[in-house]
This record gives structure tokens, C-alpha cells and sequence, in this order.
């Protein structure tokens, strides 16, 4: 989910888009233009003053029907905060073009209507070229630039797009006059959705021991199978939720084996996909292992490379032996959860403790696999209370979480790295899951 500064992080992309769309076609005849995000009341619009302009102004924030009611309630009966839900908002955007001559700002609206047509989808390499763009270590960003550089938008969960709308004349003539502005050749544009959530601790309840009598919980069956590559199924070892980094795994389906006769690490090649890679990781998958109904494979036990978090998992299947003809699977989520390695099964003294209520500080220190890269979201789940990390600005295996609030007494530990946790239940025995006892920590 984005932050609160990713309102102004889109309009940013936008103007940026503009900019870059314009240097890109040759408009001398029309002299310097300049792109502006600005309230149109305060654009000169006289004839001595008139520039050859573009600009750019949102004026109104709606909230998204889709997303309205995602992750309510936030609240428990005692007034304890449950989740983060996002504040799901569309964005209403006025492009405004002002000419210096004669079609000049008929010109310069086709150009930005065309660039806003053929670009509907603000990308995460588009948001990041813009708010983080690579950058000689001397040059610094302008501070207003830096500021929208920590809104997260690239990593929110829905990329924002963009479609025209349509204001009648009454609703323009309205809209104008409330600004007090001279009226030029406007479109308008409708961006959606931006995601924002409060980065804040919630309570958390453990996690279910068993779904159903057999454990399996539900399962739906598809009465027509497609002729196409399709994962039904993902097994992870002793029935885990998650896996762990050198995880043997096998995806079931069907249509799975790819061709014959090809080198042992052709045709079928596993594609794992996440915001924190800058490019996919492709796992090949040896003929002798796989077949039409089964895929076994190893997760790399790479923690440098791949950190925890929830990855979209598909298979690439060429049939004919030609990478440019790989036939995608459906793509299954698969969480890669951290395993902490240190700092279990110790007594940590409190430090503050009010002598009212017996509520004192813990300073938990914890090491873990995969490395935590730093815009990873990192927090601590002692018993039901989530504590936050502190910053770590570097890739690491080493965090620090400061508890307050806390009793004295025994707590599990859950560690958890965008979304994924690591593992606090034991399933060994299918039928008896129970909780890992080395997942804990005393409080004194």
C-alpha cells in the first residue's frame, strides 16, 4: 500500500509523463512549453502574459467503490486497533492548455490527450523513474521530489490507471467559475485507484491449528479442464503454509510436462514474480523430474536474492522447444516466509516497568534468513502484539524491536516481512499440528 504522499506522488508521474512525452516530439514552431501542476487561477491567461502551457490540476478526490469497504472493521470492542485498512481514492485531474498564438493550445492538447491515451497505466518503472530515478551519488534530489520518493506508490497492490471522463457544459461552466480562472481547452482525466494505509501496529490473533476435520479446509473442483498449462495445487513440506528458502515443493495440474527430446533444463522453467525483484526469477525444471500432472522443484536457497514475501508463482511450458512460444500457467500465490535464526528461547529483563499496572519495555534482538531489504515492511508479533522494527537502512539479517507496553511471562514469536510470517506451527504430524516451543522468549 502507498502513503500519505502518494496523492502528490501521481500528480508528480503525471507531469513527469507530460514532460517527457513533449521533449520527445519536435514543437518549435510553438516555441518553449512548459508543464505546470498548478490551480488555474493562478496562471497568467491575459493577452500580454500567456505562455504556451500545459497544466495539470486535481480538482477532486472521490473515494473508490471498489476498495471502500476493504479490510474493515479496524477496531476490536475494547478500541484496539485490528488492521490497516487503505483509504481507496480516484483522482479527477483537469489538462488545461494555454497558447501564446493561434492553435497553439489546441495543439498542445491533442499532444497531451494522445500521451495520457497511448500511457493508461501509471507502471512501477514509471513511478520509480520518476520518484527514485538513478542518480550520480553527488546529485541529490530536490527536496520536494524526496518527499514524494517515500510514498510507496510503485508497491501498492494495484497499479493506478487512467480513463477520460466527461463534464457537461454546465458542470465545466460551474467548475471554472468556482476557480475564478479564464477558461481555456481542458480534458479531463479520472486516475484510480490510490491506496493508503497507516503503517501502525495492529493486534494480531494467532494463527488457525486446523481447517476442518481432514485439515484440507474447502476445496473446488472445476468440472471443464482447459487445454492449456493450469497449476491446481501447490504442496509444500508437512503441509506448511509457507515456505522456507530450500523448500522441496511440488505444484500439481496438468498439461505440465512440456515437450520431449529437448536438453534437460529446457521446457518447462518456473517464473517467480514479485515488487521487490526488479526482474523475475526463473527457476528451470530438469525433464527427468516433472511430469504432465507434477512439477517438483527446489526453492533456491539464495537469502541475499530472495527475500521473504508473497510471490506470484506460474509455469512457462514450450511445447515446441522455443522460449518465444512458452505457454503461461495461471499464476498461484506462493509466501516465502523468513525463519528467524537467533535470538530465541532467552530471557530478556524489562527495563521501565510502571509500577501501577507492571507494564514494562522489552528490547527484542533477532537475526533471520532471508536478508530484509530495507523498504521491506518488518514488524515482531509477541504473542497477539505486532511491534514494528527499527530502520534498518541497509540489506540485513540483523533487527531490533523495541515492545512497550509488555507483561512479564512467556510469548511467542512470530517474525513478519511484508505479509509473510515465519513459521510458529509445527506440522510434522498432520493429524496433532501443534505449536514449535523453540518459537519463544520470556519476559522478566
Amino acid at each position: 500500500m502507498s502513503g500519505p504522499f502518494a496523492i502528490a506522488a501521481v500528480t508528480a508521474v503525471l507531469k513527469d509523463l507530460l514532460n517527457n512525452g513533449l521533449a520527445d516530439h519536435d514543437l518549435s514552431a510553438i516555441g518553449n512549453v512548459a508543464i505546470s501542476a498548478l490551480p488555474p487561477d493562478r496562471i497568467p491567461a491575459t493577452a500580454s502574459d500567456e505562455k504556451s502551457q500545459i497544466n495539470l490540476f486535481m480538482f477532486q478526490v472521490t473515494p473508490n467503490q471498489g476498495w471502500r469497504n476493504a479490510g474493515l472493521p479496524s477496531r476490536g470492542t475494547a478500541g484496539d486497533r485490528l488492521t490497516n485498512p487503505p483509504l481507496a481514492l480516484n483522482l479527477h485531474y483537469l489538462v488545461t492548455a494555454y497558447g501564446e498564438k493561434e492553435f497553439h493550445a489546441e495543439t498542445l492538447l491533442g499532444y497531451a490527450m494522445q500521451l495520457l491515451h497511448e500511457n493508461p497505466v501509471l507502471t512501477r518503472d514509471m513511478i520509480r523513474a520518476t520518484l527514485k530515478p538513478a542518480l550520480p551519488p553527488e546529485v541529490t534530489l530536490p527536496p520536494g521530489l524526496a518527499m514524494l520518493s517515500t510514498s510507496d506508490l510503485a508497491d501498492q497492490v494495484e497499479l493506478v490507471k487512467l480513463t477520460p471522463e466527461y463534464l457537461t457544459p454546465e458542470e465545466m461552466s460551474r467548475l471554472w467559475s468556482a476557480m475564478q480562472a479564464k477558461y481555456r481547452p481542458t480534458a479531463v482525466y479520472h486516475a484510480s485507484v490510490v491506496l493508503i494505509e497507516a503503517n501502525k501496529a495492529a493486534r494480531s490473533a494467532l494463527p488457525v491449528l486446523k481447517q476442518g476435520e481432514s485439515g484440507t479446509g474447502p476445496t473446488a473442483v472445476g468440472g471443464l479442464v482447459p487445454p492449456f498449462p493450469e497449476i491446481t495445487a501447490i504442496t509444500l513440506p508437512n503441509g506448511q503454509t509457507q515456505a522456507l528458502l530450500g523448500d522441496a515443493i511440488t505444484l500439481a495440474g496438468h498439461d505440465l510436462a512440456g515437450p520431449t527430446g529437448l536438453p534437460a533444463d529446457a521446457g518447462v522453467t518456473l517464473r517467480l514474480v514479485s515488487t521487490r525483484l526488479n526482474l523475475p526469477l526463473l527457476i528451470p525444471v530438469p525433464a527427468a523430474a516433472r511430469s504432465s500432472t507434477a512439477v517438483p522443484f527446489t526453492l533456491p536457497n539464495t537469502p541475499a536474492s530472495l527475500p521473504a514475501g508473497v510471490y506470484a508463482l506460474a509455469a512457462l511450458v514450450t511445447p515446441t522447444g522455443k522460449p518465444d512460444e512458452a505457454r503461461a500457467s495461471n499464476e498461484i500465490t506462493l509466501a516465502v516466509a523468513p525463519r528467524i535464526t537467533g535470538g530465541l528461547g532467552v530471557v530478556i529483563a524489562r527495563t521501565a516497568i510502571d509500577p501501577l499496572t507492571q507494564l514494562g519495555t522489552a528490547t527484542v534482538n533477532l537475526t533471520c534468513v532471508p536478508d530484509i531489504l530495507p523498504d521491506q515492511r518488518v514488524s515482531v508479533v509477541l504473542g497477539a502484539k505486532e511491534v514494528a522494527a527499527q530502520p534498518h537502512p541497509t540489506q540485513t539479517g540483523t533487527l531490533t524491536f523495541i515492545a512497550t507496553g509488555m507483561t512479564a511471562g512467556e510469548v511467542r514469536v512470530r517474525l513478519r516481512i511484508d505479509g509473510a510470517e515465519s513459521l510458529l506451527i509445527d506440522r510434522t504430524n498432520p493429524a496433532a499440528p501443534k505449536f514449535d516451543e523453540t518459537q519463544k522468549l520470556v519476559l522478566t
